[in-house]
């Protein structure tokens, strides 16, 4: 990681609090890791391939759609229809 100016920014927590929140982040990534992985094998296992990867490609379209792709504001909206009266 990149250090930040310490002129910019107060010093809020020791180099040791930093680096063990780091290693903790590391530790509890990695369990989270294998915990996902351990639950997709027993789904995969119990379901199938087919449904599984059909029904995770609709959950990841239905993400995309509505949390991640970014929305038209709608004074634009507002702002085209008043052009056509």
């Amino acid at each position: 990681m990149r250090d930040v100016d310490s002129d910019l920014v107060p010093e809020l927590y020791s180099r040791r609090e930093l680096d063990k929140a780091r290693r903790r982040h590391r530790i509890v990534g990695r369990i989270e890791g294998i915990a996902a992985a351990i639950v997709a094998g027993t789904i995969f296992n119990f379901l199938g391939w087919i449904p599984t990867v059909l029904a995770l490609g609709v959950a990841g379209y239905l993400i995309y759609r509505f949390v991640l792709k970014p929305r038209k504001s709608s004074r634009a909206f507002d702002a085209a229809e008043e052009d056509l009266t």
